[in-house]
């Protein structure tokens, strides 16, 4: 893997915490920060997918709804879900 070395400006008690936790972890502020950011980097598009997996789900019980009051054309006029539900209870 080729390496960059980059300038990154972070307030003295930040920097403090970090090469006290790296000296006492026995490893390097570069694989600290690597690290660090490849699970924030991951955690930030898991709960995009996330949330795009919410707003679908949300629409497709929105849409279900909609379907589900629109339908009347069973038995007696009836809606779906009516004829659903006492088919259940006749169990």
């Amino acid at each position: 893997m080729n390496s960059k070395k980059i300038n990154i400006t972070i307030p003295e008690d930040n920097l403090k915490e970090i090469k006290e936790f790296c000296k006492n972890e026995d490893i390097s502020k570069s694989f600290l920060i690597r690290e660090a950011a490849a699970q924030y980097i991951a955690g930030v598009k898991e709960n995009r997918e996330m949330e795009r997996k919410r707003k679908d789900m949300e629409w497709a019980r929105e849409a279900s709804r909609n379907l589900r009051d629109k339908s009347t054309s069973f038995q007696k006029g009836k809606k779906g879900y009516e004829v659903i539900r006492e088919s259940r209870d006749r169990k």
